[in-house]
């Protein structure tokens, strides 16, 4: 372990950027671990554990999703430029593709804003009327409503239901047995915020409002997981698809991943992550082949290819309340510091 990224983590728990958090660093097919600070900070504390579980919010994207999309497109079933209406028929929009959807390109907003009796049926209706008022390719646009319909293309598709098929096509193949929409095992689970909707702590229950709406389970949010599931995945990007020597993913796609698909003087996208750019939140010192995503619930995760490291957040910093923002400005500064000391001598 480098003991002077552990107690970087520490002073950031000091710093009450989040309750804490779990990390998982990866260099050169060696994997650090750190668990600091406390799973619950409300209504009273509790140690945090190296193997709680986390709400990945938008993190469930990149680690579920857009890796079942593109093993679908791998096998032939779909491509980057299938409509979406050919699936969805009542998709108004005739222009828009899965590539539209995956990179975010559609012209979708955001999101809406929604009733909280709303389900998921009416949310499906609404995005597909509204996609008739929106034009593809013309901007980036980080869009919630683009994956809630991605992972309504799986279930079509599929013919399961969009936990089973993220199980059978993602989380069985890369051994990510841990990770889970609507987990029962809600003790291991790191609380959230105080909901005004149920009017509780979340804990093992969705914090994103419209996967709550969904019964918990959707394409843009939902899943939980923890440090050693998401390290198996991470591990996999960084082998260019190959888990235990086995191909999950082609290289061809992997490389879209770390592809710049956006128009010039556009937030720089791939396929489901954001690509390399000198600001936002990736290190000055990672190459231009790094890739990254983040989850509103306090989670993230950065994979620099050529430099061979991976560097995965798992934090609570929404608990008890989203009012705490700082973990923005601290992704940046902790990938630096890791950039920085990853070489460093390590205690065992």
């Amino acid at each position: 372990m480098n003991v002077k990224i552990e107690q970087f983590l520490k002073e950031s728990v000091n710093r009450k950027i989040f309750p804490g958090c779990c990390v998982a660093i990866i260099h050169d097919q060696t994997t650090e671990y750190y668990c600091v600070g406390y799973k619950a900070a409300y209504p009273y504390q509790e140690t945090n554990k190296i193997d709680t579980l986390y709400d990945l919010a938008s993190l469930t994207k990149v680690v579920g999703t857009t890796p079942a999309i593109l093993r679908f497109i791998q096998s032939g079933r779909i491509h980057y430029h299938t409509p979406v209406y050919t699936i969805i028929p009542e998709f108004k929009n005739r222009d828009i593709t899965l590539f539209h959807l995956l990179t975010h390109t559609s012209g979708l907003p955001a999101d809406f804003d929604w009733e909280m009796t709303e389900n998921k049926e009416v949310i499906i209706q609404r995005i597909c009327e509204f996609s008739n008022q929106v034009v593809p390719e013309k901007e980036v646009i980080y869009s919630d409503l683009g994956y809630i319909i991605l992972g309504y293309i799986l279930e079509k598709i599929s013919n399961q239901s969009l936990d089973q098929v993220i199980e059978s096509q993602v989380l069985k193949p890369l051994e990510m047995y841990d990770t889970k929409y609507s987990p029962t095992q809600i003790n291991k689970c790191a609380p959230t915020e105080y909901s005004s909707y149920v009017h509780h702590i979340l804990q093992g229950e969705v914090h994103d409002h419209k996967a709550i709406m969904m019964n918990g389970i959707a394409g843009h949010a939902g899943l939980f997981s923890h440090i050693f599931d998401l390290e198996h995945y991470a591990q996999m990007i960084l082998d260019n698809g190959k888990y235990k020597n086995q191909t999950f993913l082609e290289e061809q796609y992997i490389h879209d991943m770390f592809t710049n698909f956006s128009l010039k003087n556009q937030v720089p996208r791939g396929i489901g992550f954001l690509t390399y750019t000198p600001d936002s939140l990736f290190s000055s010192l990672n190459s231009t082949k790094t890739i990254a995503h983040t989850g509103f619930t306090g989670t993230s995760i950065l994979i620099d290819q050529e430099n061979q490291i991976a560097i995965i957040v798992l934090s609570n910093r929404v608990h008890p309340t989203r009012e705490n923002t700082e973990i923005l400005n601290w992704r940046r500064e902790f990938h630096d510091f890791v950039m920085k000391h990853i070489n460093d001598d390590i205690e065992n």
